[in-house]
């Protein structure tokens, strides 16, 4: 079933509400109405009761059979005024009122376990009578006076009121699912607005937001959660389309010159020396460009699944080690000194294994490339409280202060580096970034032209280590 749209859900939920406020406030005031005409008729009868209670203990009869007189004497009661009857001991009629002799409600004999006590009889064509029975005691004799009230008229109130208020149903149902639809189409109408103006934006137009309403209420929240995905899905948008152009430029520069020197090398026949030195050419591109398309791979499983990571339990004075011993070699070929100082006690960290190595090496391989021959690269292993620092320092060319914030860009070169002529994608400190932040740990860089440059790496340490 096809889900209804929210205009009418909100109409229909409005209607609900108002009919069953109506229903409830209709059985409300019935109930409050029917209690409060009780209420009063019942205090009515009370009043004449307690008024005849006083006349039989102040006016004294010598005998019953005077009673009549003496009461219709004293009450100064006319006919057809009220609804008295008194009733002896043995259930006879003492007196009545004219107006309750027409009503014939039944005698009843005195009893004085007998509280007072209401009562209503029905009479046909929907004639009510309230009655109020008491006994009363008068020296040694025992009465009992019946009060008595129609309450027809009273109750073609109530029936009125039922009749109003069901006819009146339909009315307040239509004026109120009227009323809701209008009310929900007012409400529904700045996300109309929002919705018609989120569609005009396209990937080609990212940089438009939508107009925040001037009251700060949901529709503001929703207006300005929505500028927020925006703005993130330009920032996406553009870092994806510079790292596509970054990795196209970077791409095109190999492989133009594999292509030239290919070119070169079919132009005429050459010595067996000249063809060794340009295929050499043409497989250090190669293998420039290998590299490249691998960096650019990491980086791309990076964005796709940034936690894709096997973390394990390690001992990270031992991969520090092993990358050192790895690095010895390309020291070597610089003439350059490398030194480690790694404690000896085991430090526990949570790590994946070729992913900490990837960072050290990344270090390393920068220190070594952009130090000058002769110069120093030192590995410093440092154990604190809840964690370890891995320092790596050279006192290679440096870079420039104001640069140091870019230097985890993709693609990004210092200056130093550029005007040096050193090979290099601008892609590795990208990836020690990525796998730095995957392990929650956190990175840092100091440097200064001529003077060198030192990257730190702080990672959590654990209680125990396994091997």
């Amino acid at each position: 079933m096809k889900p209804l749209p929210i205009r009418v859900r909100l109409t229909v939920w409005y209607l609900g509400v108002v009919c069953l406020t109506y229903l409830l406030l209709s059985v409300g005031m019935y109930f409050g109405m029917r209690s409060a005409i009780q209420r009063s008729v019942d205090h009515d009868l009370r009043a004449r009761m307690e008024e005849m209670q006083q006349f039989l203990l102040l006016h004294k009869a010598s005998s019953e059979s005077s009673m009549p007189n003496e009461f219709r004497k004293a009450s100064g009661v006319q006919p057809g005024e009220d609804f008295y009857q008194l009733t002896n001991a043995s259930g006879s009629w003492l007196y009545q009122t004219p107006s309750m002799v027409a009503l014939r409600v039944p005698a009843e004999a005195p009893d004085l376990s007998w509280a007072p006590h209401f009562y209503t009889i029905l009479r046909p064509r929907r004639t009510s009578i309230r009655v109020l029975a008491a006994t009363i005691r008068q020296s040694d004799r025992l009465y009992l006076v019946q009060v008595a009230e129609v309450v027809s008229s009273l109750n073609k109130v109530l029936l009125w009121f039922r009749f109003i208020a069901f006819w009146t149903l339909p009315a307040v149902l239509i004026l109120a699912g009227a009323g809701g639809y209008w009310l929900s189409g007012r409400a529904m109408k700045p996300v109309r607005a929002i919705t018609q103006a989120a569609q005009v934006i396209s990937e080609q137009s990212l940089s438009k937001r939508l107009v925040l309403p001037v009251a700060q209420d949901e529709l503001y929240h929703l207006t300005s959660t929505l500028n927020g995905m925006l703005l993130r899905l330009e920032k996406a948008f553009t870092r994806v389309a510079q790292f596509t152009a970054d990795a196209s430029h970077e791409l095109r520069t190999p492989i133009a010159a594999i292509r030239t020197t290919s070119e070169v090398i079919l132009e005429r026949p050459r010595s067996v020396a000249e063809y060794e030195e340009m295929v050499g050419q043409i497989l250090t591109e190669a293998e420039y460009t290998s590299d490249l398309v691998e960096n650019l791979l990491t980086l791309a499983r990076a964005d796709a699944n940034p936690a894709s990571l096997d973390m394990s339990v390690l001992d990270v004075g031992q991969i520090v080690e092993e990358v050192v011993t790895t690095s010895r070699a390309l020291a070597a070929r610089k003439e350059l000194t490398l030194s480690a100082e790694i404690p000896a006690t085991p430090v526990a960290v949570l790590a994946e294994r070729q992913a900490l190595k990837r960072v050290l090496l990344i270090f390393l391989d920068n220190a070594i490339r952009y130090t000058p021959v002769g110069g120093r690269v030192g590995v410093l292993l440092v154990i604190r409280q809840e964690s370890v620092v891995i320092e790596v320092s050279d006192n290679g060319i440096g870079i420039a202060e104001a640069e140091l914030p870019r230097v985890f860009e993709r693609f990004y070169r210092a200056t130093s580096a550029r005007d040096a002529d050193i090979e290099g994608s601008g892609l590795g400190l990208s990836i020690a970034k990525w796998i730095v932040d995957a392990h929650h740990g956190a990175i840092e860089v100091q440097s200064e032209i001529d003077n060198g440059t030192v990257f730190r790496l702080q990672l959590t340490t654990l209680e125990t280590a396994s091997a």
